[in-house]
């Protein structure tokens, strides 16, 4: 594509932010390298319809859709409706409560043109409530230039796992994505709720390459309020996600690495399910210490259990 051309559709899931949704779209709308902002309403208790047929009645790049019969499926059905309207070779995501910064697509363009091979830019987001937050991602700056500009994305992906403290962070609204590369595989999953680009990102990892764009100053500010989706997540709704994601890549194409720090994830999660201390510990160590002679079988059962004791 010739980057002279360089568009990005914006999806926006819209549920129950009314009162934010004017600023997250203006925020995006005027912006040279946006061709459409995609307005996914979900069957929002407030008056936020109402807001997106304004929206769409006001600028020429909106474009609103609804779910069949209006219905609500959550954030992840939102985003892959958005995704399977859009019109651009580009994909980025802004949650309705949320909101860019003037830069937000300035070094993605370059990036993507310079990198033949690049299938997702990433940069750093901001929390609204309290600008001494450092950025995520600022801190570590550049895994390539740690781990080689040439790293492929097992090797990334190995890294982000594996380095604690120090492995990409990445956030929604701050990522840049080559549409034909996320359409490649099942796009967000919808039997998550909750943590549902955590679990993609993850899956895109394994397989993608992922460029820095802007790490020392954010693209995106988060706004932190009560009805925040993210004050839902739980031990629960974080196990669900490793069952979903394991049974979307398989066991067996499981890389050694990615099996066992997957397993110490769901074991610390679930210890994390006991009262005291002391008898997480004893979980922890002693199902760790079995269970690493057996990873295959451990992750096919939880997996394959937890996601039966979800759908009954």
């Amino acid at each position: 594509m010739p980057f002279n051309d360089f568009k990005v559709s914006v999806i926006v899931p819209v549920y129950n932010a009314a009162q934010f949704l004017s600023h997250a779209v203006e925020s995006a709308v005027h912006m040279e390298q946006v061709g459409e902002v995609i307005l996914v309403e979900d069957n929002s208790p407030d008056n936020a319809l109402e807001i997106c047929q304004s929206l769409e009645k006001e600028y020429d790049k909106i474009r609103l859709f609804q779910h069949p019969n209006g219905e609500n499926r959550g954030a992840s059905a939102s985003r892959n409706l958005g995704i399977s309207k859009s019109k651009y070779d580009y994909i980025a995501f802004l949650d309705a409560d949320d909101w860019y910064l003037p830069n937000r697509f300035e070094n993605d363009k370059e990036v993507f043109s310079e990198h033949a091979n690049a299938d997702v830019v990433y940069s750093s987001a901001q929390s609204g409530q309290n600008n001494t937050t450092p950025l995520k991602n600022a801190k570590i700056g550049d895994p390539r230039k740690i781990i080689g500009e040439n790293a492929k994305p097992k090797e990334f992906y190995k890294f982000s796992l594996l380095v604690k403290q120090q492995h990409p962070s990445f956030h929604t609204n701050t990522l840049t994505i080559r549409k034909k590369f996320l359409l490649e595989d099942k796009p967000f999953d919808e039997r998550l709720r909750l943590h549902q680009d955590s679990e993609l990102w993850r899956r895109l990892l394994r397989r993608g390459n992922f460029f820095a764009g802007k790490l020392k100053e954010p693209v995106a500010v988060i706004r932190e309020h009560e009805d925040n989706r993210i004050t839902s997540r739980t031990v629960k709704s974080r196990l669900l996600m490793y069952a979903v994601f394991i049974e979307n890549v398989g066991v067996t194409n499981m890389y050694g690495f990615e099996k066992k720090y997957h397993l110490k994830e769901i074991l610390r999660a679930q210890s994390k399910l006991l009262e005291s201390n002391w008898k997480r510990r004893i979980f922890f160590y002693s199902q760790l210490a079995l269970s690493l002679l057996q990873m295959d079988s451990f992750l096919k059962s939880f997996s394959s259990n937890y996601l039966s004791r979800h759908e009954n």
